[in-house]
C-alpha cells in the first residue's frame, strides 16, 4: 500500500500568519510613535540651542557696545587730560617767561640806579662820600661800592671807619647780589623758663603783700 503524505493544516498556518501580521502592525505603529517622539525631542533641542545662541549673541553684542562706549569715554578723558596738561605747560612756560622778563627788568633798573648813584658818588670827594656810604645799610653800601671803579672804591673805603670798611670789604668779597640775610628767630621750647617777675608764684606773693 502506498503511504499517505500528511498535508499541512492550512487553517493553522493562516492563523499564524495573521498573528504575525498583527504583531508587525502593532510594532510598526509603536516604532512610528517612538520616531515621532524622538523627532519632537530633536526639534525641542534644536529650538533650545537656537534660543541659547540668540541670548548669547545678544549679550555679546551688548558687551561689545559697552566696551566701545567705555573706550570712547576713556579716550575722551585722556584727550581732556592731554589738553589740560598742554594748557598747564603753556601757562607755566608763560609765567616763567614773565618772571624772567621781570627779573631782567628789575636787574636793569637796579643796574641803572647803581650806575647813577655810582656816578654821583664818583663825582663827590672821598671825604664827603665815605661818611654817607658808611651810614647806609651794609648791603646797599656794598652795592654802591661794587659799582664804582676799583680806584674810587679804595679811596672811599680808606676814608671810612676801619671796622666798617673791613665789614664792607668782607661783603664785597662774596660779590653780588647784595641782599640782606633773613634772620631766623629761635623757636621757643616747652621747658623755656618764665622770668621770675612773670611767674604765677611771684604774682601770688605780690598780691599777698599788697593785701597786708
Amino acid at each position: 500500500m502506498a503511504q499517505e503524505i500528511a498535508l499541512p493544516d492550512t487553517s493553522q498556518s493562516s492563523s499564524q500568519l495573521l498573528n504575525c501580521n498583527a504583531v508587525f502592525e502593532s510594532r510598526k505603529n509603536e516604532i512610528k510613535e517612538q520616531l515621532r517622539e524622538l523627532d519632537e525631542k530633536n526639534q525641542a533641542m534644536e529650538a533650545l540651542k537656537n534660543a541659547t545662541q540668540n541670548i548669547f549673541n545678544q549679550r555679546e553684542t551688548k558687551l561689545k557696545e559697552r566696551e566701545n562706549a567705555l573706550s570712547l569715554k576713556l579716550k575722551e578723558i585722556e584727550d581732556k587730560e592731554a589738553k589740560l596738561k598742554a594748557m598747564n605747560d603753556e601757562n607755566e612756560a608763560k609765567i616763567k617767561n614773565l618772571i624772567k622778563k621781570n627779573e631782567e627788568v628789575l636787574k636793569e633798573i637796579d643796574q641803572a640806579k647803581n650806575n647813577k648813584l655810582a656816578q654821583t658818588y664818583a663825582k663827590m670827594k672821598d671825604s664827603k662820600a665815605a661818611p654817607i656810604i658808611e651810614n647806609l645799610p651794609d648791603m646797599e653800601a656794598a652795592a654802591i661800592l661794587f659799582s664804582l671803579s676799583a680806584q674810587d672804591m679804595g679811596k672811599i673805603l680808606a676814608k671810612m671807619n676801619p671796622k666798617k670798611a673791613a665789614e664792607l670789604t668782607e661783603i664785597l668779597k662774596k660779590g653780588p647780589p647784595f641782599k640782606e640775610e633773613k634772620k631766623v628767630l629761635p623757636k621757643k621750647t616747652q621747658n623755656q623758663e618764665i622770668p621770675n617777675e612773670l611767674s604765677p608764684k611771684n604774682e601770688d606773693t605780690n598780691t599777698q603783700d599788697s593785701s597786708i
